[in-house]
């Protein structure tokens, strides 16, 4: 996918619109990295968004210069096209979705602190398919349920996990490549919902003690070794969006 540059600085920075509620309610737990997400128009004024300043997010339009199908929606009800990259709605179905944030040249674009979490490896080398441990590709992470995208972006944007990001709808199923076809990456994290009604003060972290990652499953090597290795994995541009330079800098955007 291309950047049509002159569709995104006219999108990118335009002059905000209405927007919508979103998200719905907090599922922001204890452990997530970055500000308490109750205390935003404090922090950052009155329909301020946590990634107005210390960003230099670049979201990826289509060559027509319309957004990725996922977020065409959320484009058209958010104030601008990074605020609608970086924090949805998302549309896929509910079906849940999956992102893997690639390290870029540090000469570009530092990793800052995500070389020290890599936890996943592509299914195209015989690393990957050997081992459903290899981890030296990048950072995946992806939910069953839609509306927890905003909140995985804003905890991992603020651990400093700097990158490429690549996202696509589909964890299990209801996607040309869900995550689960094992074609993909040989593991990946998942961010549970956090529910309406639950105590947020018993919540330490939604990433962890669920026991519903994509661990120790690895990549299909009988379906897929022969076809992909050595080759680039299957990328389906109508279910994915891409940010570049994701994560919090010490900048202004």
């Amino acid at each position: 996918m291309n950047i049509n540059i002159s569709s995104l600085s006219f999108l990118l920075y335009s002059i905000a619109k209405a927007d919508i509620i979103w998200p719905k309610y907090n599922q922001q737990c204890r452990d997530d990295a970055g500000p308490t997400y109750t205390d935003d128009e404090e922090a950052f004024g009155p329909n301020g968004k946590y990634h107005d300043k210390n960003s230099a997010a670049i979201p990826v339009l289509r060559d027509d210069g319309k957004c990725a199908p996922p977020l065409q929606s959320a484009c058209q009800s958010r104030p601008n096209v990074r605020t609608a990259y970086l924090e949805g709605p998302i549309s896929c179905g509910n079906r849940g979705w999956y992102c893997r944030i690639m390290p870029d040249d540090p000469a570009i674009w530092p990793p800052v602190a995500l070389t020290g979490d890599l936890n996943f490896g592509h299914c195209n080398t015989t690393a990957a398919f050997e081992d459903a441990g290899y981890d030296r590709d990048g950072h995946c992470h992806g939910s069953s349920v839609d509306s927890t995208y905003y909140w995985w972006v804003r905890d991992h944007w603020h651990r400093g996990y700097n990158g490429n990001l690549r996202c696509c709808c589909g964890w299990k199923d209801g996607s040309s490549t869900p995550l689960y076809s094992r074609r993909i990456a040989n593991r990946c994290d998942y961010r549970r919902l956090v529910t309406e009604t639950e105590n947020l003060e018993e919540c330490r972290d939604a990433n962890e003690d669920h026991n519903m990652g994509f661990d120790d499953i690895g990549c299909d090597a009988a379906k897929y070794e022969a076809s992909q290795l050595g080759k680039p994995i299957p990328e389906d541009d109508s279910i994915c969006w891409e940010v570049r330079k994701f994560g919090f800098y010490e900048g202004d955007g």
